[in-house]
């Protein structure tokens, strides 16, 4: 019998040495979500079951997608002492890793055993730093701050500014990454997607372990904790199925993960088999591993398929975001809406040519397509229920609010 697993997610790896140990607090963890966010605790049953679904094909195939879905960035520097200020050039570095990992397009390919080789698949999914805050101005997707608080982000308060963190932006619409002191060896951890988001939602790295360049330090000096850990923050687990290397009892609801007893640390030896009846051993290449960065390599087409399920499904407002245009000045967006909120009618001012308008529902349904004749065209907007709505044309990502 599968065993129902729910717990937070909390970093890996361990930074310098040869002895491979890990921090992990995911007991703590779970204890602190449940204790003081029960509806939090409450979706994670409900990830499961959607995990559980997703395993065993129930799913409808469109309910899995293939489209190219955009995630605004906002990125949270802590610190303590100048040296943890990280430069813009390293937050970009760690971005275009993003991407690369993301998309399948690292030149390394060849370094993943054959057997395993074929079942990775890029996610379609491109990450951007967010170019609109929560207030509509414009903006890098950086925030500044400095503290007088050691590993802050070890103490569950990096994300109150009133305890002398950063506050989220809205957390719905933008992934939140804070890069902050941790304690011990943990290099990251990320807060697992639920019905019911968490006040933590987001990430949280230590510095020595974003991007590729400035403090970064090896093995982990490649970007790929943070490709990791965004795994998490999609839903994914790690290959054995529980936070604190359960055994081979557990499942990471993965098809084609094999069955693995628990974590890979370094850079194994193919094949490396940890569990009895394997046919091919451990996949420790795997971006869900603990691997050192040169050795994470892929993620499987399953993996892919169920983070961009959850994008939908639990992350549906991230996906139709206003946080990242794309424009270099606010005032270039070519379309403007009005009355917002909107009762039975809506108006749609093009300001330079016309264009298709798609209207999403907060779940990700397409609901309506509008194409306007003229520079500014009046629509019916009547058969739209009460709620948040998300327009999008080819240069503008605006909300709309019917009554």
């Amino acid at each position: 019998m599968k065993k129902r697993l729910i717990f937070v997610t909390i970093g890996v790896l361990v930074l310098i040495g040869s002895v491979h140990s890990q921090r992990c607090d995911t007991e703590n963890e779970t204890f602190r979500a449940i204790q003081s966010e029960h509806a939090y605790t409450k979706g994670l049953f409900e990830l499961d079951s959607l995990a559980e679904a997703f395993e065993t094909w129930t799913l409808e195939s469109s309910a899995r997608g293939d489209t190219i879905m955009f995630i605004p960035v906002v990125v949270h520097v802590i610190y303590r002492h100048d040296v943890q200020n990280i430069s813009y050039d390293q937050i970009k570095s760690q971005i275009d890793v993003l991407n690369r990992d993301f998309n399948w397009a690292g030149g390394d390919h060849g370094k993943i055993p054959e057997v395993f080789r074929s079942l990775g698949q890029a996610c379609r999914i491109q990450f951007r730093l967010a170019d609109r805050d929560p207030h509509g101005n414009f903006t890098h997707g950086i925030t500044r701050k400095q503290t007088d608080i050691e590993d802050i982000g070890s103490q569950a308060i990096y994300h109150r500014s009133s305890k002398g963190g950063t506050d989220p932006w809205s957390q719905p619409h933008y992934l939140n990454i804070w890069v902050c002191e941790l304690e011990g060896n943990a290099l990251g951890f990320s807060i697992l997607p639920s019905n019911n988001m968490s006040e933590r939602d987001g990430v949280v790295m230590d510095p020595n372990a974003f991007g590729t360049t400035g403090t970064v330090r090896p093995p982990y000096n490649g970007g790929r904790t943070l490709v990791h850990e965004v795994g998490h923050y999609l839903g994914l687990r790690h290959p054995w199925g529980k936070g604190d290397g359960g055994g081979c009892s557990t499942t990471d609801h993965m098809s084609d993960t094999p069955k693995q007893e628990k974590e890979n640390f370094g850079c194994e030896t193919f094949p490396h088999f940890s569990c009895g009846g394997q046919t091919d051993g451990d996949m420790f290449m795997n971006f869900m591993d603990y691997a050192n960065d040169s050795c994470m390599l892929l993620f499987t087409k399953q993996q892919v398929q169920f983070m961009r399920l959850v994008l939908r499904r639990n992350r549906a407002a991230l996906f139709h975001s206003d946080g990242y245009t794309g424009l270099s000045k606010m005032n270039e967006r070519s379309l403007r809406i009005y009355p917002n909120p909107a009762n039975d009618r809506l108006q749609i001012e093009f300001l330079h040519h016309d264009q298709l308008v798609n209207v999403w529902s907060v779940e990700g349904k397409l609901m309506k397509v509008l194409r306007a004749s003229a520079s500014i065209t009046e629509f019916d907007i009547s058969n739209l229920e009460s709620g948040m709505y998300f327009l999008e044309s080819e240069d503008s990502h605006l909300k709309l609010m019917v009554q």
